[in-house]
Formats: structure tokens, C-alpha cells, sequence
């Protein structure tokens, strides 16, 4: 439960077209986001991320309302994947790692709290449009938050300590220089976030689902 706080509280601060171009003016054809000069999360990436989660919700049951509710799903999933990238680069700068199996073995505790791996993956899917194969990279992320946290001492339960934390976010924001394609928004360095996303995981995490674990990311 403990690590689950941390990785609300890390959430909670980051909820506080054309061709994307370079900065000499040169097209980059097929970016949905260019990270510094080199990295990118190419439209291909994206379409492939979002098919990832159509899919799941075409499985569900509840497949209908899901969509209904899934809103901008390429906005929303993009912005998930870049703030995953923030918060990557800001366990890189601040030496934070987590190994594989400190991963699973969160995942299985809170698969074990909801009633098992089947309903992990609803809840996550259901509520926060993140597919079965996403789940290891966003405990991973979390645990890198949680990591953060320990290594900087701060505590994230305090105003001063939620604003360390943010501008932690920031710098490693500022430091990808994250320039987003017109067609999915604008990217805000110091909300860390897109500026037309409306993420569920992100706006709703704070509330605990039956069964008392509240999700992470």
C-alpha cells in the first residue's frame, strides 16, 4: 500500500496535422513526438499502442461502454507515453533502477489484493485504458517514482514535498525536449503533460477501486 501512495501521489502532480518539424525547419515525416534530436514515438508507435488497447476493450464485456468512455484515445496515449518517458528520464538523472523482479512481484501483490491477474487487468483496462501488455511498464515507471522519492527524501504526503517532487518531473521534462506533433497538441513542460489529454488514469487515480488498492500511473 505504501508504494501504491507514492505512485498516486506522482500522478497526482502530473494532473495538476501537420508534419512536426525541426528546428531547422526540416520535416519529420511520420513523428507523433520528436525527443531531443534523435528519439522519436513515430504515429506507426502510437496506432500500434492504441490498437493494443481497442483490442482489449473489443474482448470486454463491457466493450461498448469502455469506448464510449475512452475519449481521445491517440491524445490520451500519447500523452501516457511521454509522461512514462518523463518520469524514465528522471530516475536516469537521479540513478534510480528497478530490477525485473522487484516489478512482477508488485504486480502479483496487487493482482493478489483485487482477486487475481484476470481482474488486475479489467481494472486497469476498464478504468484507465491501459492493456495487459502495458501493466509491466507502468509498475516499472511507478517503482521508478517510488524510487525518486527514497533517493531525494522527500516526502510526498507534503505540499513542499509534491513540489520537489514536481520540479524533479519538470527538469526531466525540460531535459527531453519534447516537441509534439500539431495534430495531438501542444506538450506543457510545466504540467508535464499534453495540453488536449484528458487521461483517466490520471485524473481519477486518487480514488481506490472495491478491493482497496488504488491503481498507479
Amino acid at each position: 500500500m505504501r508504494r501504491t501512495a507514492l505512485a498516486v501521489t506522482a500522478a497526482a502532480f502530473i494532473a495538476a496535422v501537420p508534419l512536426l518539424s525541426s528546428c531547422s525547419g526540416e520535416p519529420r515525416a511520420g513523428a507523433a513526438a520528436v525527443l531531443g534530436d534523435d528519439e522519436r514515438i513515430t504515429v506507426a508507435q502510437l496506432q500500434n499502442r492504441v490498437a493494443d488497447v481497442r483490442e482489449a476493450q473489443n474482448a470486454s464485456p463491457q466493450a461498448d461502454e469502455m469506448i464510449d468512455q475512452s475519449g481521445d484515445l491517440s491524445v490520451d496515449t500519447l500523452n501516457s507515453m511521454l509522461q512514462g518517458r518523463v518520469i524514465e528520464q528522471a530516475a536516469e538523472n537521479h540513478g534510480v533502477t528497478v530490477p525485473r523482479g522487484e516489478v512482477q512481484s508488485t504486480r502479483r501483490d496487487e493482482a493478489d489484493a483485487v482477486g487475481g491477474e484476470k481482474q488486475l487487468q479489467a481494472m486497469y483496462l476498464q478504468q484507465y485504458s491501459i492493456p495487459p501488455q502495458g501493466l509491466d511498464t507502468h509498475y516499472k515507471q511507478q517503482l521508478m517514482v517510488q524510487g525518486l522519492v527514497e533517493e531525494l527524501g522527500i516526502d510526498p504526503q507534503t505540499q513542499e514535498g509534491q513540489a520537489r517532487l514536481g520540479g524533479v518531473l519538470v527538469e526531466a521534462s525540460e531535459d527531453l525536449g519534447i516537441d509534439v506533433s500539431p495534430r495531438f497538441g501542444e506538450w506543457d513542460d510545466e504540467q508535464v503533460r499534453l495540453g488536449r489529454a484528458e487521461t483517466p488514469w490520471i485524473k481519477q487515480v486518487s480514488a481506490a477501486p472495491e478491493g482497496g488498492v488504488a491503481p498507479q500511473q
